[in-house]
């Protein structure tokens, strides 16, 4: 089953981690709600790139949220928020689309310092 941690191990054994990330999310919307709980339940282990575990705890957070679900205790750990005081900002985004990703971005990635567009968990 297709889980946090998943992602990470798979991450560090060279696959790409938007790649795992639109997998995971494809097979939790399909999942009933004691899988989807399952799915967030697992914390990732470390992976090279320091947004990476964050960007995963949000995703839970908000997942957990919306899917009137439990949050699970691991996505409040240190690791689990942006090191430093440098913001992360999706697609290396500059001038006002920053502006714009600050504002539009959901409560549960602002949090960790990461700026996103709100429609960050969408799939089509």
């Amino acid at each position: 089953m297709e889980n946090m941690r998943y992602i990470s191990v798979c991450v560090n054994n060279g696959n790409d981690f938007y790649l795992l990330f639109g997998d995971f999310l494809d097979a939790f919307y399909l999942a009933d709600a004691i899988v989807q709980e399952n799915m967030i339940a697992v914390p990732p282990v470390d992976m090279g790139n320091p947004e990476f575990v964050p960007f995963l705890a949000a995703t839970a957070h908000k997942l957990a949220i919306d899917y009137k679900i439990e949050p699970p205790e691991w996505i409040f750990e240190p690791r689990c928020y942006l090191p430093g005081t440098s913001p992360f900002f999706a697609c290396k985004a500059k001038s006002r689309l920053r502006l714009l990703f600050m504002y539009k971005s959901p409560s549960e990635f602002k949090h960790r310092n990461l700026f996103v567009d709100e429609n960050v968990l969408v799939r089509v």
